[in-house]
């Protein structure tokens, strides 16, 4: 480690990986760092599920990948709906995909939302924790027995330095923020950090079998994840752009985890611009991470 910093892009950290006969599914992959990521997995020679809420703008984005590089085939992308606010959803696609032979050597949970005031899923649960956990959990519960026959394979979680903010306790007290005055940046920081516990009790009970499972901090980067803030946070984000990541520097650490030999023996990492990150001071609460998991396993009827 070391040979890379947060100017390295996607296609730098994977230079000279061969991923043909390689499978990958990566949610949210229509824009951003998602996008990137499902097209330079593509460009080393894995085929890739872009799994994604919005059919249409998915099936663009994979023409646009198709158009700008002759070297990417048109078997190497595929498109199906995933939406992580829809547990029956979740479902659906899992049930789909499991349906079909391909194995899965990596799975990159990379879809996520950013919202400034409190709304819902389609099940009910506020939209951070519903979405950029539950709906993860739930995904990776449902393709866990694939992922397993398909070793060695990698599980990632593109979780956030937000995590830094979030009002989690121990107590795991009101996830749906219904007791509490909302706030959207220690919401967002909540689900982030859930994604790391997630991570770190994911690699607890896999036990070695052949499955690693880290989570990573892409960086500010220039998306669309900012898109539903209100205008104030939109021109914090204008401010920033001249320290903010391109798509293809933020999509850097996630491809470096996914192809990288020296971490596919050892999970539970927490990772920022292709190196150990900062973790939180609960990060590592292996009481709370199993306490998280056999909730969410209750909440979405697992």
């Amino acid at each position: 480690m070391g040979k890379f910093n947060r100017k390295s892009t996607a296609e730098e950290v994977s230079a000279g990986i061969d991923l043909t006969g390689r499978h990958a599914i990566v949610t949210g992959a229509n824009t951003g760092i998602g996008r990137e990521t499902a097209r330079v997995l593509s460009l080393r020679g894995a085929s890739v599920t872009m799994a994604c809420r919005d059919l249409e703008k998915a099936e663009a984005a994979r023409d646009e990948i198709l158009a700008a590089d002759s070297r990417i085939t048109k078997d190497q992308l595929e498109v199906m709906r995933l939406d992580l606010g829809q547990l029956s959803q979740v479902r659906d696609f899992a049930k789909a995909f499991l349906e079909t032979s391909r194995p899965i050597h990596l799975l990159i949970n990379n879809a996520g939302v950013m919202l400034p005031d409190r709304r819902e899923t389609a099940d009910g649960f506020e939209a951070h924790f519903g979405v950029n956990h539950l709906g993860h959990f739930l995904l990776t519960h449902l393709l866990l027995e694939r992922i397993r026959a398909s070793a060695p394979a990698r599980i990632l979680n593109v979780s956030s330095d937000a995590l830094h903010f979030s009002s989690l306790t121990e107590s795991l007290e009101d996830l749906n923020w219904t007791k509490r005055k909302f706030s959207g940046w220690r919401s967002y920081g909540d689900s982030k950090l859930m994604n790391v516990l997630f991570t770190n009790e994911l690699t607890r009970r896999l036990d070695n079998d052949g499955v690693v499972s880290n989570a990573l901090h892409p960086g500010i980067v220039k998306t669309e994840l900012g898109r539903d803030q209100p205008w104030w946070m939109r021109a914090v984000g204008l401010l920033m752009l001249p320290i903010s990541k391109s798509p293809e520097q933020g999509a850097a650490t996630s491809v470096y985890l996914a192809t990288n030999d020296e971490l596919g023996r050892e999970g539970a990492g927490y990772f920022a611009d292709c190196a150990p990150g900062r973790i939180h001071p609960l990060s590592d609460n292996a009481q709370l991470a199993n306490s998280l998991w056999k909730l969410s396993e209750e909440l979405v009827g697992l």
